[in-house]
């Protein structure tokens, strides 16, 4: 927009609030909060320690969520641009930069109930990936201690997240092993029994950020435990989508998080 960095706050404010409108007026869902670098983070800042939602890394069918259980707190350490959050099963690193946009679905101002989506410039937010099931080594970065671990990408080949494994020697290790070099289709069922029954921390990484997971990985027909936990879903995995139908984001755009507000 013309001069938009020459205008008064006041003004641009006031286009800012009639941008919903114009929005649904053509059919558009998804639209941008007037947020800055600073507002994000107090966003995210605020909401866990309020434990006031769960954030939710990840694509369809493979995802880590992030919420303190009932009755627990969240533990929370903050400096420049890096938001570092830890309970007891579970771990979560932001790092909001000038790159992060948060996006909504609402069409009228936020209220407690809203949605809130993190993202990033496409061309900016890349991160490395698998195809095939493959040995990552030592994880260098590591939310959680992980001695004497080793990090496994399960070859989803997504552009928008990495899902990957944090295992020790063992059953796990051993099946991962077995099936290096296959992509995660044909792998899986050969991997998700040992998974299971060992439950290795849980790692997804995102253009801003991660999630990692520990605690015992239900079965499949279990309901999914309080607080953090993972969903790995080959049938869901097979859509392809990115985020879940509705939530049509802007093609410049990659997903880095999800924050969905307690009910």
């Amino acid at each position: 927009m013309d001069g938009w960095g020459m205008r008064t706050e006041a003004w641009r404010q006031k286009v800012w609030k009639k941008i919903p409108q114009r929005l649904h007026q053509m059919g558009v869902i998804c639209r941008r909060l007037p947020w800055t670098k600073e507002d994000i983070k107090e966003f995210v800042i605020s909401s866990l320690e309020d434990v006031k939602g769960t954030w939710v890394f990840g694509v369809v069918g493979a995802v880590g969520e992030f919420t303190a259980a009932p009755g627990e707190r969240v533990s929370l350490i903050y400096e420049d641009d890096v938001i570092l959050a830890h309970t007891k099963n579970g771990a979560m690193q932001i790092k909001i930069n000038d790159e992060v946009r948060a996006l909504t679905f609402e069409q009228s101002d936020l209220t407690k109930a809203s949605l809130v989506l993190l993202v990033v410039k496409k061309k900016s937010g890349n991160i490395p990936t698998a195809n095939v099931i493959t040995d990552l080594g030592k994880d260098v970065k590591p939310l959680f201690k992980s001695d004497n671990q080793r990090l496994f990408d399960l070859g989803l080949g997504r552009k928008e997240a990495r899902f990957s494994v944090r295992v020790a020697s063992g059953s796990a290790s051993k099946a991962l092993k077995n099936t290096l070099g296959q992509n995660f289709k044909k792998a899986f069922p050969f991997i998700a029994e040992a998974l299971i029954q060992e439950s290795p921390t849980r790692v997804i990484d995102t253009a801003i950020g991660r999630i990692e997971v520990q605690g015992k990985i239900p079965p499949p027909e279990a309901s999914s435990p309080l607080g953090p936990h993972t969903h790995l879903l080959p049938n869901e995995l097979e859509t392809g989508r990115p985020l879940p139908i509705g939530m049509e984001i802007p093609s410049s755009y990659l997903p880095g998080a999800i924050f969905y507000p307690a009910k």
